[in-house]
């Protein structure tokens, strides 16, 4: 094993430390992968159906009883409605229509049309006359303008989801309630666009939408299945305890979780373990490493030199690549595995060895990737004014990737 030029500043140090006989923990997999519940009795090939498990009357039924009363007391407090606003003409919305809207909502993100208007045109050139057959434009707008999710008259100021909470909290349960992720799980972060002014609206340089509302997800790394969510404020929670808020019910039949160095550090790790899960990710400086890690500079190592030190719970690894690279790890061998990279000045892949545990991190860590990248094939989230519509509209589409 190669261990690198350690810096002399670091030696006779880390005495809770070891450089060999590393055990990693093997702990079994008993759960039952796959669909669960509802998921795993329904027998067709309807995808209407699967999108149902998530999106149930039930939960319609709310939008509904939400939905009216808000248009009641909208035209309460304007009864001086121009003549002919398109809102004259509302009625109450039941399941069956809402059905209807929210279908042709999600049409937008197949057929793509520069505003919602042309949906509705008559020229020859661009007509799609299913939404007209289907929907008028005018009764589609109203409804859209209604739409609303929770009571204002019982508004908690200390819940920032409020506006979203029912339908937030129901459709996680689902996600929860009908598939169970198979033994490899990350977590990462996902964020809804929001330019607008919100006070939990935040600004991340390093992701392709940059601002709006984030999101911790616990991700099946294998299919991008969303398993749990939980939305950020910028304070309450300790990252520790998001992540065994996320873990939920997946805490102790043997998950391996991967999480990048936003999250990890070793006693976390170690605090995972225990809760019989193991765990792999990159790892920041002061995060409980060892010191001999702790100090090491890129100069301290030549590319593909590695050092290595574990206690009896965790590995740490810093191998020289491009750059330094630091990981921690319950579960893996401290051993180098060869794989294929593609490289600058080549015109096929190039074998080259890496630390096992960062090979799995990169054919593992996807898996919220995975689901961002089909979200965004299809977006139906129409302009709006209204975070909590675009939000909605998010989880809606978490869905159908889910089905």
């Amino acid at each position: 094993m190669i261990t690198g030029r350690a810096s002399s500043r670091s030696r006779g140090q880390d005495l809770d430390w070891d450089e060999a006989g590393w055990q990693p923990n093997k702990m079994p997999f008993t759960a039952t992968s796959g669909p669960k519940d509802a998921a795993a009795d329904l027998d067709c090939d309807v995808p209407a159906k699967f999108l149902e498990l998530f999106l149930t009357d039930e939960l319609l039924d709310h939008v509904v009883h939400q939905t009216n009363p808000y248009a009641r007391q909208y035209f309460q407090a304007h009864s001086d409605l121009p003549q002919h606003s398109r809102g004259n003409a509302w009625k109450p919305v039941s399941v069956s229509e809402l059905k209807t809207f929210f279908g042709l909502t999600f049409l937008t993100g197949y057929v793509k049309k520069p505003s919602t208007e042309m949906y509705w045109s008559v020229d020859e050139v661009d007509a799609t006359p299913y939404f007209s057959k289907t929907m008028s434009r005018n009764r589609f707008q109203v409804i859209w303008k209604f739409l609303h999710y929770n009571d204002n008259a019982k508004l908690d100021v200390n819940d920032k989801m409020y506006k979203v909470r029912p339908v937030l909290d129901y459709i996680v349960e689902k996600f929860k309630k009908m598939y169970q992720p198979d033994k490899n799980i990350c977590i990462d972060e996902g964020m809804k666009l929001w330019r607008g002014r919100l006070s939990f609206r935040v600004y991340n340089p390093q992701k392709p939408v940059k601002y709006g509302i984030k999101s911790y997800v616990l991700c099946d790394s294998a299919i991008g299945y969303c398993f749990n969510m939980r939305s950020y404020f910028g304070e309450g929670s300790s990252l520790p305890d998001t992540m065994f808020s996320l873990l939920d019910r997946l805490s102790g039949p043997g998950y391996t979780l991967y999480m990048d160095n936003f999250y990890n550090s070793v006693a976390l790790c170690e605090r995972l373990l225990e809760a019989q899960t193991n765990v792999c990710g990159t790892l920041r400086k002061n995060r409980g490493e060892p010191q001999v890690i702790r100090d090491l500079v890129k100069t301290d190592l030549g590319t593909g030199d590695k050092v290595v030190r574990h206690n009896d719970k965790v590995m740490v690894v810093a191998w020289q690549d491009k750059r330094l690279v630091k990981m921690v790890t319950t579960c893996h061998q401290d051993g180098m595995q060869k794989v294929d990279v593609w490289q600058k000045g080549h015109k096929d892949k190039v074998a080259q060895f890496k630390p096992e545990c960062i090979v799995a991190y990169n054919s593992h860590m996807n898996g919220v990737d995975k689901l961002d990248q089909n979200i965004s094939y299809h977006p139906f989230i129409r302009r709006s004014l209204n975070w909590s519509k675009k939000f909605v509209a998010y989880l809606f589409q978490m869905c159908m990737f889910n089905a």
